[in-house]
């Protein structure tokens, strides 16, 4: 009988042990909350409020600034008390259950009861640390991160200042270790890929933190740099141009039945820009010089820049030499096509209309699975019509050029070529250019081309 009380704890002993466990629970709760909370929550978020004076803010700022070593201290902090843990509290549990299991006439069976006490004790434990001191402060700190790391700033800070020689030493460990295997620690910090600010565009947008004009706009400033201005420019079949050749008459027809704003001049032929006529200056030369009959005096300066340049560079030449239409030459030194930067901030505020633009967006829907569309119209436009796919290596820009390819030899009205599903017949042709084609949905299990 001396043996067995001596074998267990007094039970006020075990409660004060219990009650300990309990703390480093709570204990281990609080660094994974400290630990989530500082990677969630958003710096933005902690500068707006340093700036109405909230002093927790400021510090957790700093610490989110400095993430790498209070990260590191969160996980000696969950490391020290796990191991507290399981040392405090499952013997404790075990202890108790023995001396229960004992009290119901299992006296003579101590190795049924030490195993049973310590399997119990041990479930017990996990089950209270991974509910109570993993999940449940991690959920918090992800659905409440601001309110989690305001919370949490001061004492994770004094227990860094306590460990900080434990945590610098783990840190320079650390960092050893990765840049032998070739990892700078540093690297991308607090950065975000394309990608990534997509994917956080288009969370906030399903939250409605931002509305579907304010994620367009942010998408698309992201693809921004991407395009090229063959993919914008108005290509050269489409470019309407005044000819130094043709009479002043002839000149003046032109621009009465185009209604453009600018105006290439030429020389002969496309491949001879000498400039750009803007129509604000053939007016005020019409009314002030009425005898005017030299379209030269009024020719201004246009920027070259090849069909493969970054438009994001091409706009920043726009603005620095203050001119706001560009010459697109291909690769032979050929016109290729002709960019505005109206064609520039339309990729990121999307299409631009006035009074005077033609309600045309290239689609128009006949009946269900048919559409009449402009051959101009680009392929992603088609793709988001039409429900399709184009290969993503394809080279052509709009949807004529495309059937032109499948075709290889010059357009006829009624040509007809089948591919995604559709069946694409020509309408009306100008040249080699594909002007409108017929879509027309083919039944399931028709071949593709």
């Amino acid at each position: 009988m001396g043996r067995n009380q001596g074998a267990y704890l007094d039970p006020s002993e075990s409660i004060l042990m219990l009650m300990v466990a309990f703390l480093l629970v709570l204990l281990n709760a609080f660094f994974v909350l400290s630990e989530f909370a500082l990677v969630k929550v958003r710096k933005t978020r902690l500068e707006e409020l340093v700036k109405i004076g909230n002093s927790n803010a400021k510090l957790a700022l700093e610490m989110s600034q400095r993430l790498d070593t209070y990260l590191s201290a969160t996980q000696l902090g969950i490391t020290l008390s796990s191991l507290a843990l399981g040392w405090v509290g499952e013997p404790a549990i075990a202890r108790l259950l023995a001396a229960l299991l004992e009290s119901v006439d299992l006296k003579d069976n101590s190795i049924f009861i030490h195993s049973m006490s310590v399997v119990i004790a041990f479930l017990s434990i996990t089950f209270f640390h991974v509910v109570l001191g993993e999940i449940v402060p991690k959920s918090l700190a992800i659905a409440k991160s601001e309110k989690a790391t305001l919370f949490a700033a001061r004492p994770l800070h004094v227990f860094w200042v306590v460990f900080y020689p434990v945590v610098r030493l783990f840190d320079v460990i650390a960092h050893f270790f990765l840049r032998k295997m070739g990892v700078n620690p540093k690297e991308h910090e607090g950065m975000h890929s394309e990608e990534e600010l997509k994917i956080i565009v288009g969370e906030s947008l399903r939250e409605g933190i931002i509305d579907s004009v304010e994620g367009e706009i942010i998408k698309n400033a992201v693809d921004f740099s991407d395009t090229s201005a063959k993919e914008i420019m108005t290509p050269r079949k489409d470019m309407v141009c005044l000819d130094e050749e043709n009479s002043y008459e002839e000149n003046i027809d032109i621009v009465l039945k185009s209604h453009f704003t600018r105006y290439p001049y030429c020389k002969g032929s496309k491949d001879n820009i000498i400039g750009m006529v803007h129509i604000r200056d053939l007016l005020s030369r019409s009314i002030f010089t009425p005898k005017m009959h030299d379209f030269k005096q009024i020719v201004r300066k246009m920027i070259i820049v090849p069909e493969s340049a970054s438009i994001s560079q091409i706009l920043i030449k726009m603005k620095k030499e203050q001119i706001h239409t560009a010459l697109v030459i291909d690769e032979y030194g050929g016109t290729a096509g002709l960019l505005t930067m109206e064609d520039i901030i339309e990729e990121i505020m999307g299409e631009i209309s006035d009074e005077y633009d033609l309600k045309q967006e290239g689609v128009n829907k006949l009946e269900e699975g048919v559409f009449e569309l402009e051959g101009m119209l680009d392929l992603e436009s088609v793709e988001e019509v039409l429900h399709i796919q184009f290969d993503k290596e394809c080279e052509q820009v709009t949807l004529g050029g495309y059937v032109f390819s499948l075709l290889e030899r010059m357009p006829i009205e009624g040509d007809t070529i089948v591919s995604h599903g559709y069946a694409f017949e020509v309408l009306s042709v100008d040249g080699a250019r594909i002007k409108r084609l017929k879509a027309v949905k083919q039944d399931q299990g028709e071949n593709e081309a």
